[in-house]
């Protein structure tokens, strides 16, 4: 699924796709590592002078090719490994470094065998599995990259292990699984191996060989827009449901990224309400799925479609447990989660009442979520330091949008990887950051987690998004982020420089982004660099019909129409443009469906007119940010290094491939250390 979020800075900073599982600094040898690599490596030791010479050579030969395969000189060190196995094919570390090579060199099924190679003569180290999975991954072997990861963790878990399978999983859909990939699905989601969105789509492939919910979901598709009996749907699947951890994980992280399950979700949500009035002697367990259900429905904005006999009794619900909170009388732990799961509480009256009670952990839980954690996002908005003036009324327009559907809504951060190096310093130096336009903070909390040395300072126009994105760096007691609203057309006046700055997600949204691109540049050091975003007009055509349905119909940006879009586009043609709007993840959110098809500006580019941009401003095209898959396919097309840093090359490629920006053209430029004349 294509994805509009914001950059994940758990990721390196960078492609690299010359590293086979670290910095091939780490093979540079003195005398006594070279004798360990001898014995690691296997060779046979028969005493003798000849032998002796043998092995001396081979060292000194694989330290020339390192030498080489360090400068860049990809050729070179391919012929110098080459050289190395013919004379020692058993040599593991040739063939893991000739395996990099080849990556590096887009040759991706020539480098898997190699690491396979290695596997064969090492079976029992962990990164040779490593190795193999990223290349498979490369590949678009998902299976087999999955399955050699799935070797490394039966050999030892480290970070990276779980980084690298939660990489393996993001694109996969699993069609059959013995329990193993469930468990570790399971533990990459609760202990937060990646950001739960990049998790969702495999969870859900794996919840939908249940063949229970399977065939629930065939159901709802089939008599959809009616809802399900309710009696049966609690009755047959309810029980199994509440009792499926990974499910109820999923629920209370993301939103829900299929259709079927989302029928299903609302069909679940209508029965809930059908039996508030029943007796509250459930299945405890039953209690905890009912929350979760409403966390969800929270987490999606109450995307969830609603029609207007399920509106009203809603309604009627939510009017009985107020007056039930007002005196003061018991309120029923089952309905105040099915009223949660249609309206957030703290817009009830007397919410703040909801906080004194004694409650089991789920609804508490649920009350954090709820009613604590908006009221913290209002103090924090209330105190926000304001850094310019807001002009223009395109600026205003769009802060107006934002403070209404603060983009996006989420629950945790993806895990720090190691710390970022900004142009060669060391990872300690400190250096300052801007994120322009950092919304409610995704990328920008875990951008200042993974590089603590870094002084960051995050702007948007909108308070609320500011207060989530402040809540959520007290959450993870960050102290190197400050918050700031600020309009980017007037952002020179603050009178700072930055050494990096994150821009991925604001430009196309301004009146004139290329006026806007260049005030950014104004903030930018010399030999600094700059993460841009920018939509790509060829590969957007599907949001543009999009519109078109909404401008044809008069729809607004208002969660009721929003909801009746979204139905409208799932009730399209197979094959017609608008069903591919259901390929994007922020389609099943109301914050981010707004952003995404409702967008008050949004303005689209191309690859020629970013090319001719930095030409008149002198800075320098770096490379984009691509999934391994992408940036291999267009190394196997292009494959001088030379071309990953040339828009013409990349210009023909895109055209070939109109959806290789379809989340939008996200790449690094760097200013050049001393102005141009």
């Amino acid at each position: 699924m294509q994805s509009l979020e914001k950059h994940d800075y758990s990721s390196e900073l960078g492609a690299s796709l010359a590293r086979p599982g670290g910095s091939i600094d780490k093979h540079l040898m003195n005398r006594k590592q070279r004798r360990a690599m001898r014995r690691r490596a296997g060779e046979p030791s028969f005493g003798s002078a000849a032998n002796a010479a043998l092995t001396e050579t081979i060292a000194e030969l694989y330290q020339a090719a390192v030498a080489r395969h360090r400068a860049g000189a990809l050729v070179e060190a391919e012929r110098g490994y080459r050289d190395i196995l013919v004379r020692l094919p058993a040599h593991a570390e040739t063939h893991t470094m000739l395996g990099a090579v080849l990556m590096a060199r887009g040759r991706t099924d020539e480098a898997i065998r190699h690491f396979q190679h290695v596997i064969a003569l090492k079976p029992a180290r962990r990164s040779a599995y490593e190795d193999l999975g990223r290349a498979c991954l490369a590949a678009g072997r998902l299976k087999t990259a999955i399955a050699a990861v799935s070797h490394a963790f039966a050999l030892g878990e480290t970070a990276e292990t779980k980084a690298l399978f939660a990489q393996c999983v993001r694109e996969a859909r699993f069609t059959a699984d013995d329990g193993r990939i469930r468990k570790l699905m399971l533990r990459a989601l609760s202990e937060g191996w990646a950001r739960p969105r990049d998790l969702a789509g495999a969870c859900i492939s794996l919840l939908k060989l249940d063949p229970v919910v399977n065939d629930w979901i065939a159901r709802a598709n089939s008599t959809w827009p009616a809802r399900l009996p309710a009696p049966e749907l609690l009755g047959s699947l309810l029980v199994p449901m509440s009792r499926d951890r990974l499910f109820g994980h999923l629920l209370e992280l993301t939103p829900i990224t299929d259709v079927g399950l989302e029928r299903l979700l609302t069909n679940v949500r209508f029965a809930m309400l059908t039996t508030a009035a029943a007796d509250d002697a459930r299945d405890e367990g039953m209690l905890g799925f009912y929350c979760a259900v409403a966390r969800h429905c929270f987490i999606n904005q109450y995307v969830f479609s609603l029609t207007p006999a399920e509106a009203d009794q809603a309604q009627r619900l939510r009017a009985s447990f107020e007056r039930a909170l007002a005196s003061g009388s018991r309120c029923s732990e089952f309905q105040l989660a099915i009223v949660a799961a249609y309206f957030p509480l703290h817009a009830l009256s007397n919410a703040p009442l909801l906080l004194g009670g004694s409650w089991p952990q789920c609804v508490r839980a649920l009350l954090v979520q709820q009613v604590e954690e908006p009221a913290d996002e209002r103090r924090f908005a209330a105190t926000l330091p304001v850094l310019t003036s807001i002009e223009g009324a395109v600026s205003a327009t769009v802060r107006r949008q934002y403070e209404e559907n603060p983009y996006p809504r989420w629950v945790c951060a993806a895990p720090p990887g190691d710390p970022i190096v900004l142009n060669d310093r060391r990872p300690d130096q400190a250096f300052d950051v801007l994120f322009a336009g950092c919304g409610t903070g995704q990328s920008t909390v875990e951008f200042a987690r993974q590089t603590p040395a870094a002084r960051v300072l995050a702007i948007d126009l909108s308070v609320a998004s500011l207060g989530y994105a402040q809540r959520m760096a007290r959450r993870y007691n960050l102290a190197n982020v400050e918050f700031g609203q600020a309009d980017i057309t007037r952002l020179a006046a603050i009178g700072r420089q930055f050494d990096y700055i994150d821009a991925c997600g604001v430009l196309h949204h301004l009146a004139d982004p290329w006026d806007g691109w260049r005030t950014l540049l104004s903030l930018l050091r010399p030999s600094g660099s700059m993460l841009v975003g920018l939509y790509s007009r060829l590969a957007r055509g599907a949001i543009v019909e999009a519109r078109r349905l909404i401008a044809d119909r008069g729809y607004r940006p208002i969660p009721e129409d929003i909801r009746r879009c979204r139905e409208d586009i799932m009730a399209a043609d197979d094959g017609s443009a608008l069903q591919s709007v259901i390929q994007w993840n922020d389609f099943f959110a109301t914050s981010e469906c707004r952003d995404l098809l409702f967008h008050v500006r949004e303005q689209q580019t191309t690859l020629r007119e970013i090319r001719a941009f930095l030409a008149a401003n002198h800075v320098q095209f770096s490379g984009f940010m691509l999934d391994a898959p992408t940036l291999q396919r267009f190394v196997g097309r292009f494959p001088e290094p030379a071309a990953l840093t040339d828009l013409d090359c990349w210009e023909d490629f895109e055209i070939q491939e109109p959806s290789t920006f379809a989340a939008m053209y996200q790449f690094w430029i760097q200013k050049p250390a001393v102005p141009s004349d």
